[in-house]
């Protein structure tokens, strides 16, 4: 049981493992430090160059920095723990507080997934696209954001079937009717052009969006469906900012391709979206710290200015602190005290 041995009787054994996940999965973060001068600089430069766009294309509330990658490490570690290796996908920067020595982690740069001619890339679907050429990634894997947290305990088979079958986590937000136009927002947008491609190919007609939650990926099913759309992907990738053309290929179109071709089905998670921008927000997360029932939560936003991005800030600083105050080994400051060991 998570690589640590247990006696029991031979007549048992076989039921057990006709549950147990036998394989290894990976967990890949895709990460950016908007506090970064440099990294500022190019936005800004890009942004210029770039002319007139969606707002919610470069919206700079995407890049803010509350310290939720530490956290959901934390989470990681202490909540599922039967993960093999971490790849942190960066623009090649990486926190102050990371250990980037950890023998389970793995810092991969853009550089090493993009043409020199397609960076820098600020579009979290053009870094979706390419993340399953990372170089020593398992065939199974978990692709999530900083801002997703493993609530409780978790175990393998939340994510993949013992049989190798990944597992989607649809949401109660559905695909908006219609093709995509310049006035969706991108996430819609790219929902719509994911249901479009899935509808001309294979007649499949998703009709809901994933919820925020880790997305369980298979290689194969990943590489297909970028062989089979190679000119949508290509484009996703080259795209500098959210575009209305982009697909999101590792949160809408793999995971619905997999379940229309049979290789993926729908799982049953305890999933919380919170939009830390909005004013049941404090609510909300002074119930997820006292009741902790949750297999997985996110917190997120889209645009705030001025005063209100600062109480949000401390907000979520003050939950996160409060809901995972034990650091783990991918920290710098990790301690080997009882406190920090890993749970049994």
């Amino acid at each position: 049981f998570r690589d640590r041995m247990f006696p029991t009787h031979s007549t048992f054994r076989a039921e057990v493992e006709s549950w147990r996940v036998p394989f290894p999965i990976d967990v890949v973060y895709t990460w950016v430090d908007g506090s970064d001068p440099a990294w500022q600089a190019a936005y800004t430069d890009h942004l210029r160059r770039a002319g007139r766009l969606n707002p919610e294309a470069a919206n700079f509330s995407r890049y803010t920095n509350r310290d939720e990658l530490r956290h959901s490490m934390r989470s990681l570690w202490w909540n599922a723990d039967f993960f093999h290796r971490v790849f942190l996908v960066t623009a090649g920067h990486v926190p102050a507080w990371l250990a980037v020595d950890h023998p389970r982690l793995t810092v991969v740069t853009h550089g090493e997934l993009f043409r020199e001619d397609e960076l820098p890339t600020f579009n979290s679907h053009a870094i979706e696209s390419r993340l399953h050429h990372i170089a020593g990634l398992e065939e199974h894997y978990l692709y999530m954001n900083d801002d997703v947290f493993f609530g409780r305990p978790v175990e393998p088979q939340l994510f993949f079937s013992p049989n190798g079958i990944a597992r989607m986590f649809l949401s109660t937000a559905p695909i908006p009717p219609g093709p995509a136009s310049a006035d969706d927002a991108p996430v819609d947008a790219a929902a719509k052009n994911g249901r479009r491609l899935l509808e001309e190919a294979i007649g499949h007609h998703p009709a809901r969006k994933l919820a925020h939650a880790p997305h369980p990926q298979t290689k194969t099913v990943v590489a297909e469906v970028e062989s089979r759309f190679a000119g949508e992907l290509a484009a996703t990738a080259a795209a500098r900012f959210r575009s209305v053309t982009d697909v999101s290929l590792a949160s809408a179109l793999a995971p619905h391709y997999g379940f229309a071709t049979g290789r993926a089905v729908i799982g049953d998670a305890a999933v919380q979206y919170v939009n830390i921008a909005n004013r049941w927000a404090p609510g909300q997360l002074t119930d997820l710290a006292e009741r902790r029932d949750r297999d997985v939560f996110c917190l997120n936003e889209t645009s705030m200015h001025g005063a209100h991005e600062e109480r949000v800030d401390d907000l979520v600083t003050r939950f996160l602190e409060r809901y995972f105050p034990r650091p783990s080994p991918f920290e710098r400051q990790y301690s080997s005290s009882p406190s920090s060991a890993p749970p049994v």
